[in-house]
């Protein structure tokens, strides 16, 4: 599990192609001194990897054939900088939110813009999962926890304050780039509940959710 709170930036060393999974090595210097295992997750672009193994500021992952055709990964190349995030402990301030790292989708940046000294991303998306956004709540792009300062069918709209932009590699994103979405799990759960539970149970099994 994760909170959308970034690590760091890493680099891409090196990908390695097998039919149409990948080898990913990423060098950042937070692998040396991290406490990871070989098999642990991590949050690469918002996408849950499994570490393979750590060889000093690298580390090593497999991305699977349904990881690459449902994420940006299979775009990646060498020198190509991704934001990482390291597993949440027990010890870890929710700041963000929950975030699982389970991508649902890509969304394309259609356009970016000033506002003082935030920056307006807007995103646009598959039109089935609007139903996931709402305004001013949570939703995780290339890993990052934001809050939605406006939707409508398709697209969400997100001010970006300047010490996201600053620690993430949104400073580089530009119109036209996709990224990768994971909606709120707590929606996927309620609407879960609300379509195979009757209605005599749904006020109970809601509040379990909370």
């Amino acid at each position: 599990m994760f909170t959308g709170l970034i690590c760091g930036i890493g680099r891409i060393f090196f990908v390695e192609r097998h039919s149409d999974a990948r080898r990913i090595s990423i060098e950042w210097d937070g692998f040396s001194d991290s406490e990871l295992s070989d098999g642990d997750s991590v949050a690469v672009d918002g996408v849950c990897l499994s570490l393979e193994r750590i060889e000093g500021t690298m580390g090593i992952f497999v991305a699977v054939e349904e990881t690459i055709a449902r994420t940006t990964l299979g775009d990646l190349k060498a020198g190509d900088g991704v934001n990482i995030e390291l597993p949440a402990t027990m010890e870890t301030f929710l700041s963000g939110h929950i975030v699982q790292g389970h991508i649902d989708c890509t969304g394309k940046i259609v356009s970016l813009s000033d506002a003082g000294t935030q920056k307006i991303f807007k995103i646009e998306h598959p039109q089935k999962f609007s139903r996931y956004v709402v305004q001013k709540g949570s939703i995780a792009v290339d890993g990052i926890s934001l809050t939605v300062a406006s939707c409508g069918d398709g697209w969400f709209e997100c001010a970006i304050i300047p010490e996201t932009m600053r620690r993430t590699m949104l400073q580089f994103k530009r119109a036209g780039d996709l990224v990768n979405i994971e909606f709120d799990v707590l929606a996927k759960y309620i609407e879960r509940l609300l379509t195979t539970k009757s209605a005599k149970n749904m006020e109970d099994d809601i509040a379990a959710v909370y």
